[in-house]
């Protein structure tokens, strides 16, 4: 099934490279332990001009990228892969800086490759957002046993990890959950039977699922929801991805072998339809409890056979 995109909205959304490259530059800041008063000092600007750029509220020139990036100990290629990134400013006849959608809309796409510091930026993307609703094929980061995380994020199973592991840069172990996100995780129904080579590891998972829908609020913090196959949706089509809202930002986030974000692009208005009508499909509380624990006695089962 196809939809309709809505109209684009009064205010153009911000390109993703602005607001992921924001984010990165206030937990670079953070963790040399710089306050934004001593960051502007050091780059002759204002103490507003940082703060709004790490809200992606408002452009930055390369050149003061490249400075900043420097002052906290980022440079060579991954530099200019970054100032590579940022989309460029259109000016109107009087030169101003044009404000419109039409005029960003080539950039509502951004493939972040960068490697390690790529994964470390989508982790702070995902622990940052004040709201995500993501639609997963396993249990996310955040809801994993110990166990499973290790055989989950095995290079050969998992080449793109998308929770801190060793090697990561230092910076992203520094990310806190928000401590009021609204979350909700839908996870694809093969998750009650996948896995049966490992069942332990599996039913230990799946009964950590159950109990986290038991001790949910409503309306508050974490929801954790099954999605049936029956219907198939437009979701299952796309695999792993999730609508984030960082600083109020609204955006796509997806991973796979490497991170990417959209925004105001057709595909992003897409993928947030599809995730409404996923969110609208999914099993209830109680029935998403009563079907994660019935698959953990049979993998117990399994394991014990």
């Amino acid at each position: 099934m196809l939809y309709a995109a809505p109209s684009p909205p009064a205010e153009a959304p911000q390109p993703p490279a602005r607001i992921v490259t924001g984010l990165y530059l206030r937990y670079l800041r953070e963790t040399k332990g710089i306050t934004l008063e001593a960051a502007a000092h050091a780059i002759r600007m204002s103490t507003s001009a940082v703060s709004r750029w790490e809200r992606a509220q408002s452009p930055i020139r390369p050149d003061v990228l490249r400075t900043l990036l420097r002052l906290y100990g980022v440079a060579g290629d991954h530099t200019d892969f970054l100032v590579r990134s940022l989309p460029p400013r259109a000016y109107t006849r009087s030169g101003r800086e044009e404000r419109g959608y039409v005029r960003r809309a080539p950039h509502d796409c951004w493939a972040d490759v960068a490697r390690d510091e790529a994964t470390a930026r989508y982790i702070a993307v995902m622990r940052t957002a004040s709201e995500v609703t993501q639609f997963c094929m396993m249990a996310p980061a955040g809801l994993r046993t110990q166990e499973y995380a290790r055989a989950v994020l095995a290079p050969e199973v998992c080449a793109t990890p998308d929770e801190p592991v060793l090697g990561l840069p230092s910076w992203v172990h520094r990310v806190p959950w928000v401590a009021e996100q609204r979350r909700t995780v839908l996870l694809d129904e093969t998750v009650l039977t996948r896995g049966s080579r490992q069942a332990a590891v599996i039913a230990e998972q799946l009964r950590h699922l159950a109990g986290l829908v038991s001790r949910e609020e409503p309306g508050r913090g974490l929801a954790v929801r099954i999605l049936p196959m029956n219907p198939v949706l437009f979701i299952h089509t796309i695999g792993p991805v999730a609508e984030v809202t960082v600083h109020g930002h609204r955006m796509v986030a997806g991973v796979g072998l490497f991170p990417s974000y959209e925004t105001g692009s057709r595909v992003a208005h897409l993928v947030s339809a599809g995730l409404r009508e996923a969110v609208d499909a999914a099993w209830t509380r109680e029935q998403t409890r009563e079907e994660l624990a019935c698959a953990a006695e049979a993998m117990e089962r399994r394991a014990a056979s």
